[in-house]
């Protein structure tokens, strides 16, 4: 199986780590120790993102590890454990690779001893999970969550860290707005992050939930799953009056309506003029962030309509 090439942001997070020298010297930047340190000796990550692990996967994980061994080493941070033998550490990265060498039943495993405070260690965790593993979309947006929760970070920082779009960041945040029992089954690959994004503007969680069950078990594409989260917007409150624009049913702006909620990914309303009064076109949002992604795709468009 082919891996995945590191992001920029945990190449900088990283650095030369791993190319340290393997009779346990510091590596190139001073502050990094390549060496083998007994499987025992670690304790697991407080900072781990993956709450999934693929059985499967993990089996041919270590299988290829009995073959071959670790390739490619464990970040660890010392931790203080006054009455071990020997030093003890955190993992922070190599989750996966640490179980399975336990599985395959290695007594030593390489890792390189970093130093850092509990900042740098969750940063590092999280940037190196969502950048090398496949995260499903909600270990993803829980992820990218502690990174601003915790650290403040922007959707545009966490985009130039991970090697993903900021709109891509933000969207995946928005999905932990869903009930709970949707997102066990976008975990559970029931559901695609396409298929249950376009349930966020249906207003009830009942309706969510019928229409989650809907998509899975027909198989309804993410389109599909966009016109059926407009078909499912109630009808008989004062927002759906405004989404189909105050227009008295006007069909055109009805139809414009929906097509620029598929466009935004986003609930738009447009209302009707009246005598004298302007006609105007809302759209939601939901952070400052998701602001600055609509502006963006509205001032996109009218430059490039400029150009043309």
């Amino acid at each position: 199986m082919m891996r995945k090439p590191l992001g920029r942001g945990l190449d900088a997070l990283i650095g030369n780590a791993a190319t340290g020298s393997e009779t346990g010297a510091a590596a190139d930047g001073g502050d990094s120790q390549f060496k083998m340190a007994p499987v025992g000796s670690i304790a697991a990550g407080a900072f781990q993102p993956r709450i999934n692990f693929d059985k499967e996967r993990l089996a041919e994980l270590t299988r290829a590890i009995q073959s071959q061994g670790i390739i490619e080493p464990l970040i660890v941070r010392r931790i203080d454990a006054p009455e071990a033998d020997g030093p003890r550490y955190e993992l922070i990265a190599g989750e996966r690779r640490l179980r399975a060498a336990r599985a395959a039943g290695l007594e030593t495993v390489p890792v390189v001893v970093r130093e850092l405070d509990d900042r740098a260690a969750l940063e590092m965790s999280l940037v190196e999970n969502i950048v090398r593993e496949d995260l499903n979309a909600v270990e993803e947006g829980l992820a990218f969550f502690r990174l601003v929760d915790h650290f403040g970070l922007t959707h545009d920082e966490i985009a130039s860290r991970v090697g993903k779009s900021r709109p891509y960041v933000g969207n995946t945040i928005r999905l932990l707005e869903l009930p709970q029992p949707i997102l066990n089954m976008i975990a559970k690959g029931e559901l695609s992050a396409g298929q249950a994004r376009p349930l966020l503007s249906i207003g009830s969680t009942e309706a969510q939930l019928s229409a989650a069950r809907r998509i899975a078990a027909v198989g309804i594409s993410s389109r599909g799953a966009e016109e059926m989260a407009t078909a499912n917007r109630p009808r008989n409150t004062k927002n759906a009056s405004a989404s189909r624009g105050s227009s008295g049913g006007d069909a055109n702006l009805n139809a414009l309506a929906e097509g620029l909620q598929r466009a935004l990914k986003r609930k738009v309303r447009i209302f009707k003029r009246r005598g004298r009064n302007p006609g105007r076109i809302e759209i939601d949002y939901y952070d400052d962030n998701d602001l600055t992604a609509v502006a963006e795709m509205l001032l996109g468009n009218s430059r490039a309509s400029m150009r043309a």
